[in-house]
């Protein structure tokens, strides 16, 4: 079989390189970190995400590394609930510490080769995937977006899956491994992006009359695991036309108010393998093969990417998050349509 190259080592990247040599297909991976180490996410997987999961053997191992099952969602604004429901089927929590340490022992024990620590040019050649991370953006309509993740103890969480809007952006919780909670936010300044390495846990913690506030005022933070990650582009992108071929967030980023970012990563790999598995096994040229992903990727994902970005500039924008929070208070459903929508 002829071999394949997948420059960058996040979701995405390990996923398909763990389909591929369950295929027996020869990979090489670079990535230009080293494992494990923290990454900021929303820290859970559900949905499509769990069926790639399940079709690649994996779930068993995920309870045996700790994973949470959370079963219900919750959404608040300032002090109040704006909705709460069970979710159409749990979803599972684990750190990426720990995530992708297992992926990556995983791909190896399969018999993939990686090499850590080495930052490869990207290339549109034959053979290779990239799946090297976001896209870069300084602005976008004027505003700087930035991430923020830390974990802490000594949280109690009242629903599997909690977030918890604020003026400036957005917080996600979840328990994870270890008895911990992922507190995840994303946030947007028309200034300058503040010194987070001093300021992150204002950002996190909030109002003091918030819901957020009072889950988090006896925290015990990990330190170490805070992480934070500016220069974000939420603008959608198609895979047809694009330079090479591109999987995960190197292809896409959907709003993390979806919830949906880890879902996509492994799903547009499980997507992209079929494809590339004919074009090792010399079925069909890499021009075909690079076709198929493109469509595949393009018609999956348009329809939610259409549908979360105006649901995140909504939530953005005090008028309309307004009209949207007294329509849900009305019609109980919208939360649960729009979350559709996404998926």
């Amino acid at each position: 079989m002829k071999p394949i190259t997948i420059l960058g080592g996040g979701l995405a990247g390990l996923t398909l390189g763990i389909q591929l040599r369950q295929k027996n297909v020869p990979v090489t991976l670079h990535e230009a970190g080293t494992y494990p180490r923290h990454r900021v996410c929303g820290e859970y997987l559900s949905g499509r995400a769990l069926s790639v999961v399940e079709s690649l053997g994996l779930r068993p191992a995920l309870h045996r590394l700790g994973a949470v099952e959370a079963s219900d969602i919750l959404l608040a604004l300032g002090s109040s609930v704006l909705h709460r429901r069970t979710l159409p089927q749990p979803a599972l929590c684990l750190s990426r510490y720990e995530f992708d340490q297992f992926l990556v022992q995983e791909f190896t024990r399969l018999g993939g080769v990686i090499h850590l620590g080495q930052r490869v040019t990207p290339e549109a050649k034959e053979g290779t995937v990239l799946a090297t991370g976001r896209q870069p953006s300084t602005t976008e309509n004027g505003w700087r977006w930035f991430g923020l993740k830390a974990h802490a103890r000594n949280v109690t969480l009242q629903a599997g899956l909690e977030m918890h809007l604020s003026p400036h952006g957005y917080i996600g919780l979840c328990q994870i491994e270890n008895q911990q909670v992922n507190v995840c936010g994303l946030f947007r300044s028309r200034t300058s992006i503040p010194n987070l390495a001093t300021s992150w846990k204002s950002w996190l913690t909030h109002d003091p009359a918030s819901l957020l506030h009072q889950r988090l005022r006896h925290a015990e933070w990990n330190e170490s695991s805070f992480r934070s990650i500016a220069a974000l582009s939420l603008s959608p992108q198609k895979a047809a036309g694009r330079f090479g071929m591109r999987i995960g967030d190197s292809l896409t980023m959907i709003p993390p108010v979806t919830g949906n970012g880890m879902s996509m990563a492994m799903e547009g790999a499980h997507l992209a393998a079929p494809s590339l598995v004919d074009w090792a096994s010399e079925k069909i040229d890499w021009t075909s093969a690079a076709q198929q992903v493109a469509q595949r990727l393009d018609s999956t994902f348009a329809p939610r990417l259409r549908h979360a970005r105006p649901l995140q500039q909504a939530l953005f924008h005090p008028i309309p998050r307004s009209i949207l929070w007294n329509l849900s208070r009305i019609f109980p459903l919208i939360p649960s349509l729009l979350f559709r929508l996404t998926r």
